[in-house]
């Protein structure tokens, strides 16, 4: 490959990261293959809750908020593209979201955790008057709220699905119904480089350059250079409620659940927060705990109809920052660990994808996401 080739890219993955780097790098003309053990997008891509909350997601500032800031900038441009290469609607609703305090003193802890954002206007404090008037839904009891203007939310499902179309219509090759099992690499002259993926069959696909964006399923890949705690499962639950007409117009966080308004009426409540492996389930206590905070959030879901549950695996790591670069071996990308952050988090990943593999300079500074840092193993 010389320095004005193009290479040929193998993403292992086919959520929503690997398929958004896929589609970035197609459209600089790089030919991209997508190896997916099931079908583009089945897994927490499809069923996720599509938050897109850079600034109710992080209440510390730093790297996390900085790169959360920099992909929910990307969002409407990228979705704009998205929908014209697709012709697929994808939901995407600004309007922002609410966290919602049930005291004076929830409230008060509130504004001194987000000081920072309420003083550079990205947040504001809503009294109990305000919020009623904002939105009537909710419990009338509730003391008020922060209100982050620039958040918003999508449509998983209608996302991944304009991604894939799109990716395909760049030329993408989506390879389906085997599993990578090994990181395949040869050493020439003292320096080691992916060179491709072996498949379950032990056929082997070979590339110039080799992404991992496996989600939950990253550090099961033999050969990788990374721990095998570096990227764990954490289960989500969540449950769709339907109540025929919208009770909320805004995403709502409160008594550790957050609420998912979809336009025609239906509303989703997630999530739960579980390490027990690769185990998909949806549970009574999980259940009750959702649907317990939401009924208090919300009183007249007290009617809604439970229209479907589901659970999902989110790719978490110890110090809540994604693995993104080099992880030690040449020619070898790490695009995963976003935790429940994958939806807001793709553009700026696809970004930052595309300018490793084209050896350009990423968006942002990448040290503190260096898939080699010892807090990540």
């Amino acid at each position: 490959m010389t320095r004005k080739s193009k290479p040929h890219v193998l993403v292992v993955g086919g959520g929503i990261m690997g398929t958004s780097a896929a589609l970035e790098l197609a459209t600089h003309g790089v030919r991209v293959t997508v190896l997916e053990k099931a079908l583009p997008g089945a897994e927490a891509s499809s069923a996720a809750a599509g938050i897109i909350g850079a600034e109710i997601e992080n209440e510390e500032p730093g790297p996390m908020r900085d790169l959360c800031r920099k992909s929910q900038a990307l969002y409407p441009a990228w979705v704009d593209f998205l929908e014209k290469e697709s012709g697929v609607h994808v939901g995407f609703s600004e309007g922002g979201a609410l966290e919602l305090a049930a005291s004076p003193s929830q409230l008060s802890r509130l504004k001194s955790r987000r000081k920072d954002q309420l003083a550079t206007g990205r947040a504001r404090v809503l009294a109990k008057r305000d919020l009623a008037r904002l939105e009537p839904g909710l419990a009338s009891d509730l003391a008020g709220a922060l209100y982050f203007q620039s958040d918003c939310r999508i449509v998983p499902p209608a996302l991944f699905r304009a991604v894939h179309l799109a990716a395909l219509g760049r030329g993408v090759e989506f390879r389906t119904g085997k599993s990578a099992v090994k990181l395949v690499t040869e050493t020439r002259k003292g320096t080691t480089r992916a060179v491709g993926i072996e498949l379950d069959d032990r056929s082997i696909v070979t590339a110039d350059v080799v992404v991992v964006a496996a989600g939950s399923w990253t550090t099961l890949l033999s050969g990788l250079p990374l721990d095998r705690s570096a990227v764990v499962p954490a289960r989500g639950q969540l449950v769709e409620l339907d109540l025929a007409a919208p009770r909320l117009n805004r995403l709502a966080f409160g008594l550790g659940v957050y609420l998912i308004p979809r336009n025609d009426g239906r509303l989703l409540v997630g999530s739960t927060l579980e390490f027990v492996g690769y185990q998909k389930a949806v549970t009574a206590a999980g259940l009750h705990r959702l649907l317990g905070a939401a009924l208090r959030l919300v009183p007249a879901l007290q009617g809604a109809e439970v229209t479907r549950s589901w659970s999902n695996f989110r790719p978490y790591t110890k110090d809540g920052l994604p693995l993104l670069g080099n992880a030690g071996i040449d020619r070898l990308i790490v695009a995963s660990g976003h935790y429940r952050n994958g939806i807001l988090l793709a553009p700026v990943t696809a970004r930052i994808v595309s300018a490793l593999v084209l050896s350009r300079r990423p968006p942002l500074a990448l040290g503190p996401f260096d898939p080699r840092r010892p807090s990540s193993s």
